[in-house]
């Protein structure tokens, strides 16, 4: 008699692990490389932030060390986000404040405050605004300086991130950054701060289609130039960054896409339980699973810019397509060994593949339960 391999425990463990393994394999680890040229004092000032710039430290020290300008935004109203291409358009209003002595230094250099500032994110600057409100600068008490300015622009979001899509969080940045070389660290070392205020960063009319505005925060930041811009060094430009940030909304997201892929999963892993004397039922489950599975992750991608890793939801679909392939081989496995018993076997060789059933749905829930657990911590 003709004996066919029974299906051993660790083939299914394996599978399971394949999955994790991919999962993990996917992941990557995005290094900071350290800071260069900074002077000992300096780097007691900063802290690692996004993209590899250094977070300053507001102190009283700084403010002591270094000339500064206080820098205040609000943004009026956000609009016209597309994901694929990463950008967003936000109007409103940025404002600087500072003290005579630097006056003295835009005085000594020439520059008009009109040119002292520069949105770094910005792009499409053809059909975009930003000029000051006045000539020049609005005279304050004590001999501090006042510049108003207003801008409606087009801006490239630079720390999207959809590791966990369809439950991510929208980053949208608004970077304003000194423009003149001499306010560099080599010569004047002027840094931008954000005003201290209470006021409201984001307006009434910033709120985004299927996002929660979850709050805002403004930032300084030392960024290094990625060429020496014709010097003899790698100047540090101070910044201050605006983020808004945005909660995509969890009921439309578990809707139209996590309930359509556990349905197709509930029916793969529910398919054991049909009689295994239905060889051409169980056979077609696990097909008609992976083409629906195939179907719905391109229709989900449709949605996303190409991305160098994979989401929280492309890696339940990865755990999806190893079910069901794993299914129609238990199910192929199956039907050869009920076919090549003998008539007095069929009894007990039907017990047998339904342990072997059973012990895939555990096995395989239990994989996509700790693939999901996984996928989210790991992010």
């Amino acid at each position: 008699m003709r004996r066919f391999p029974r299906p051993r425990l660790f083939v299914l463990v394996l599978m399971a692990a394949l999955t994790i393994a991919l999962i993990l394999g996917g992941r990557q680890l995005i290094g900071q490389s350290p800071s260069e040229g900074l002077d000992q004092a300096s780097i007691t000032e900063v802290m690692e932030g996004p993209s590899g710039l250094q977070e300053v430290r507001i102190s009283e020290a700084l403010v002591q060390k270094h000339p500064f300008i206080y820098a205040g935004i609000h943004l009026d109203k956000i609009y016209e986000l597309n994901l694929n291409s990463r950008t967003f358009t936000a109007d409103g209003e940025i404002w600087l404040e500072w003290l005579p002595e630097v006056e003295a230094l835009l005085q000594k250099h020439g520059n008009d405050p009109a040119e002292l500032i520069t949105l770094a994110n910005r792009i499409e600057t053809w059909d975009s605004t930003f000029e000051p409100s006045t000539d020049a600068p609005r005279e304050l008490s004590g001999g501090r300086r006042q510049q108003l300015y207003h801008f409606s622009s087009r801006f490239y979001d630079d720390e999207v991130d959809f590791r966990r899509d369809p439950f991510d969080k929208l980053r949208l940045p608004v970077i304003v950054e000194l423009k003149p070389l001499w306010t560099s660290q080599k010569y004047a070392d002027l840094r931008l701060l954000p005003e201290p205020s209470d006021d409201n960063l984001v307006g009434a009319l910033g709120s985004l289609s299927g996002y929660q505005l979850e709050g805002a925060s403004f930032t300084p930041y030392l960024r290094r130039t990625s060429n020496r811009r014709g010097t003899w060094y790698r100047p540090h430009m101070s910044q201050v960054r605006l983020e808004v940030v945005y909660q995509s909304n969890l009921w439309p997201g578990i809707v139209n896409w996590v309930i359509p892929l556990m349905i197709i999963n509930s029916i793969v892993l529910m398919a054991p339980s049909v009689e295994g004397t239905l060889s051409d039922v169980r056979l077609a489950i696990p097909s008609t699973a992976l083409l629906t599975l195939i179907f719905l992750q391109q229709s989900y991608h449709t949605s996303l810019p190409k991305l160098p890793y994979t989401t929280f939801l492309d890696d339940l679909f990865t755990a999806s397509y190893l079910i069901a392939m794993a299914l129609f081989g238990l199910f192929t496995w199956g039907y050869n060994v009920y076919t090549a018993a003998p008539h007095d076997q069929k009894l007990n060789t039907m017990r047998r593949i339904n342990r072997a059933d059973m012990r895939f749905q555990i096995i395989s829930t239990s994989a996509l339960v700790l693939t999901a657990l996984i996928s989210w911590g790991s992010r």
